[in-house]
Protein backbone atom coordinates (compact mmCIF):
# COMPACT_ATOMS: atom_id res chain seq x y z
CA UNK A 1 0.00 0.00 0.00
CA UNK A 2 1.13 4.06 -0.82
CA UNK A 3 0.45 6.26 1.58
CA UNK A 4 -1.62 9.77 0.07
CA UNK A 5 -1.60 13.00 1.07
CA UNK A 6 -3.99 15.76 -1.01
CA UNK A 7 -3.56 19.29 0.61
CA UNK A 8 -6.81 21.12 -0.38
CA UNK A 9 -8.13 24.54 -0.10
CA UNK A 10 -10.38 22.90 2.75
CA UNK A 11 -13.08 20.01 2.58
CA UNK A 12 -15.26 19.15 5.74
CA UNK A 13 -14.56 15.57 7.36
CA UNK A 14 -17.69 13.82 5.54
CA UNK A 15 -17.20 15.45 1.87
CA UNK A 16 -13.28 13.81 1.99
CA UNK A 17 -14.37 10.54 3.32
CA UNK A 18 -17.02 10.68 0.18
CA UNK A 19 -14.58 11.69 -2.73
CA UNK A 20 -12.11 8.95 -1.22
CA UNK A 21 -15.33 6.13 -1.43
CA UNK A 22 -16.02 7.62 -4.85
CA UNK A 23 -12.09 6.96 -5.91
CA UNK A 24 -12.90 3.17 -4.92
CA UNK A 25 -15.99 2.94 -6.30
CA UNK A 26 -14.81 4.43 -10.08
CA UNK A 27 -11.19 2.33 -9.60
CA UNK A 28 -12.70 -1.15 -8.57
CA UNK A 29 -9.38 -2.39 -8.75
CA UNK A 30 -8.12 0.22 -5.50
CA UNK A 31 -7.88 -0.68 -2.41
CA UNK A 32 -8.16 2.20 0.37
CA UNK A 33 -7.70 2.14 4.15
CA UNK A 34 -6.56 4.38 6.73
CA UNK A 35 -8.95 7.44 5.50
CA UNK A 36 -8.01 10.88 7.37
CA UNK A 37 -9.72 13.72 6.68
CA UNK A 38 -8.26 16.94 9.00
CA UNK A 39 -8.68 20.73 7.57
CA UNK A 40 -6.94 21.26 4.45
CA UNK A 41 -5.69 17.52 4.28
CA UNK A 42 -7.03 14.13 3.23
CA UNK A 43 -4.69 11.04 3.65
CA UNK A 44 -5.15 7.45 2.97
CA UNK A 45 -3.52 4.25 2.18
CA UNK A 46 -4.10 3.10 -1.20
CA UNK A 47 -3.24 0.03 -3.90
CA UNK A 48 -4.36 -2.16 -6.29
CA UNK A 49 -5.97 -5.55 -5.93
CA UNK A 50 -3.83 -8.65 -7.52
CA UNK A 51 -1.14 -6.60 -8.17
CA UNK A 52 2.25 -6.56 -5.92
CA UNK A 53 4.28 -4.54 -7.71
CA UNK A 54 2.04 -1.19 -7.29
CA UNK A 55 4.18 1.93 -7.73
CA UNK A 56 3.68 5.64 -6.10
CA UNK A 57 3.14 6.67 -9.63
CA UNK A 58 0.97 4.43 -10.17
CA UNK A 59 -2.28 5.83 -7.87
CA UNK A 60 -0.98 9.49 -8.56
CA UNK A 61 -2.09 8.79 -11.79
CA UNK A 62 -5.16 7.71 -10.85
CA UNK A 63 -5.32 10.35 -8.24
CA UNK A 64 -4.55 13.14 -11.08
CA UNK A 65 -6.99 11.54 -13.53
CA UNK A 66 -9.82 11.60 -11.13
CA UNK A 67 -8.94 14.99 -10.11
CA UNK A 68 -9.19 16.01 -13.69
CA UNK A 69 -12.37 14.56 -14.71
CA UNK A 70 -14.31 15.25 -11.49
CA UNK A 71 -12.97 18.53 -10.45
CA UNK A 72 -14.10 17.11 -6.98
CA UNK A 73 -12.59 19.94 -5.20
CA UNK A 74 -9.31 22.05 -5.70
CA UNK A 75 -5.86 20.70 -4.78
CA UNK A 76 -3.00 22.35 -3.74
CA UNK A 77 -0.94 19.62 -3.67
CA UNK A 78 -0.47 15.36 -4.07
CA UNK A 79 2.33 13.27 -2.31
CA UNK A 80 1.97 9.74 -2.82
CA UNK A 81 4.72 7.33 -1.18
Amino acid sequence: MCKEAIETNGLNQDEGKARVDELANIYADMEIQNVSVSGNKISFDAGFSGMDDTQPDDIKMRLDEYLTMNEAFQTKSINVS
